[in-house]
């Protein structure tokens, strides 16, 4: 993978991960004012590991593997492995140790961290065609 390429899957995981925040943050001062200082930590905790795991795949998927269409698709696919990977022992790690957690807060962080990076990354392309 070239330079390029590179900065692009940066600037665009950074634009991504803006909007990620502040929809956690959100989640989080709603979660707060409803059920407490033990939901808001959840809410946040829920995102976190959405936004952990993005930076993870991120890191896998600017490894240079080569130019064929076919490696590409194979690192991107190995990259979005790893991202789930890494939510998923971070969860289970979230389950194992925090003793308050509040669950409808964590999966409103969570799903709301995961569709801001959809929509985070949908609205990037129109950067990309400078």
């Amino acid at each position: 993978m070239n330079n390029v390429a590179k900065i692009t899957i940066s600037r665009d995981f950074i634009k991504a991960a803006r909007w990620q925040i502040i929809i956690t943050v959100l989640i989080s001062g709603v979660s707060l004012m409803v059920a407490g200082m033990d939901a808001a930590v959840s809410a946040i905790v829920g995102g976190t590991t959405v936004i952990v795991g993005g930076f993870a795949g991120m890191m896998m998927a600017r490894r240079p593997n080569g130019g064929t269409p076919g490696t590409i698709l194979f690192s991107l696919l190995k990259a979005e492995v790893f991202r789930l990977l890494v939510i998923a022992v971070l969860l289970l790690m979230i389950f194992k140790y925090f003793r308050g957690l509040v669950p409808l807060p964590l999966i409103g962080g969570l799903a709301g961290s995961v569709l801001a990076a959809g929509a985070g990354l949908r609205t990037v392309n129109n950067k990309n065609d400078e």
